[in-house]
């Protein structure tokens, strides 16, 4: 392809490298957004005298509610399910630096009701905040 003069429209360069090419190229420019809406979705500003909080954390108690009803209002099924792992994650971390005091064991059932509870009355809160309540609670003495 020596002597051939180059195109300078990308149309007909895209056109010209043919389907395998170009498929290569979208998938690529996919691959890039998704994971770009990805990462910002977790993004959060730091505001002074808070804690910085990525992830699920930042979720609402009220999409914690609406992501634990088995119907066409959740969007994501695995949404409800990332949430409780970051709230499980918060716990585990709170052990290991060292809550206040020991942590009460608590099992799956007992920590989703208790979330529950604690979104039905605080809808507008975070994820974090009801992980830390929940801190909170298991570290009182019996």
């Amino acid at each position: 392809m020596a002597g051939r003069p180059r195109s300078r429209c990308a149309l007909h360069e895209a056109r010209s490298e043919g389907p395998v090419i170009m498929r290569i190229r979208v998938t690529v420019a996919m691959a890039a957004v998704l994971l770009c809406a990805a990462i910002s979705g977790s993004a959060q500003i730091a505001i002074p005298g808070k804690p910085l909080v990525y992830g699920e954390g930042n979720s609402s108690c009220g999409k914690w509610l609406v992501d634990r009803k088995p119907s066409a209002e959740s969007r994501d099924p695995y949404v409800w399910f990332k949430m409780y792992d970051w709230v499980l994650g918060w716990l585990s971390a709170a052990g290991y630096y060292g809550a206040p005091r020991s942590l009460r064991q608590i099992d799956y059932d007992g920590g989703v009701a208790w979330l529950d509870k604690y979104c039905r009355e605080h809808p507008h809160k975070i994820i974090q905040e009801a992980a830390a309540s929940l801190v909170d609670e298991l570290s009182k003495p019996k």
